[in-house]
């Protein structure tokens, strides 16, 4: 069994099918999806159509903004995606087509972790989809309250790849992701960030992913795919804002 765990796509249909495309060239059996499929890019229909086939998703801060409330902590450029993609998306009475009641249905009743034996699938963290595990700090306190009977917890939202691991005697260290390198799950409890598909913010524009393998291995993926063609669709819609374009260049 071959598993890929994506995050934090972002609306970025280029992004999504060329590590569908790599995921399949790695013969996965399964997708993962730990949220924010919807917030910033320009394809949220045709998104939201592929993760269909996903075997779940966990409803990250952007799902859920776009489908309920934003949050006033929310930036403006982040605001102002999310009131257009509700615009897109959202079924009009009377005039809605079965397609676009069934990409709502999807989108607002995406659960809040998914559970699966010893391992966690969140999208901040268990507690929020709005909280960053960025800090060891962090994650030592996520260990104690929601991993104590969990080997490894799965998380995106900071679109920074890397692992959080629990060493002796509480310490815990955080480990940039190396893309190709086997990572073994072990002993020692783990945090893994999937990094981001559709908007990297590590200085490495290329999308990222996770392969998990039954063993307990992971390997993260980078994948290039056609920013230019992205970043032209966000320019040219008024609602989206050019800097969600330029930043895809960059990986910040």
């Amino acid at each position: 069994m071959r598993i890929a765990i994506v995050s934090d796509i972002h609306s970025n249909l280029e992004a999504l099918e060329a590590v569908l495309k790599d995921a399949g060239r790695k013969r996965v059996d399964r997708i993962y999806c730990l949220g924010d499929i919807v917030g910033y890019g320009p394809n949220p229909k045709r998104v939201l159509d592929l993760a269909e086939r996903f075997e779940f998703i966990v409803q990250g801060n952007h799902d859920e903004a776009v489908a309920t409330r934003i949050p006033k902590k929310f930036k403006e450029l982040a605001a102002k995606a999310a009131f257009w993609t509700r615009r897109v998306l959202k079924p009009k009475v009377d005039r809605s087509t079965k397609a676009q009641r069934r990409r709502w249905r999807l989108l607002s009743s995406l659960p809040a972790t998914v559970d699966l034996g010893d391992a966690l699938f969140a999208h901040g963290t268990p507690a929020h989809n709005f909280d960053y595990l960025s800090e060891p700090e962090i994650a030592t306190e996520v260990y104690r309250r929601y991993m104590k009977r969990k080997r490894v917890l799965f998380v995106g939202h900071t679109h920074v790849p890397g692992v959080f691991v629990d060493g002796k005697g509480g310490d815990v260290r955080w480990y940039d992701a190396e893309p190709g390198m086997r990572y073994r799950i072990g002993t020692e409890r783990v945090i893994v960030n999937v990094g981001s598909v559709g908007q990297p913010r590590d200085g490495d524009p290329r999308a990222c992913y996770v392969v998990f393998y039954d063993d307990g291995s992971f390997r993260f993926r980078r994948v290039e795919y056609d920013i230019e063609k992205t970043a032209q669709k966000i320019y040219r819609k008024r609602e989206l804002v050019n800097s969600l374009g330029d930043r895809l260049f960059e990986g910040e």
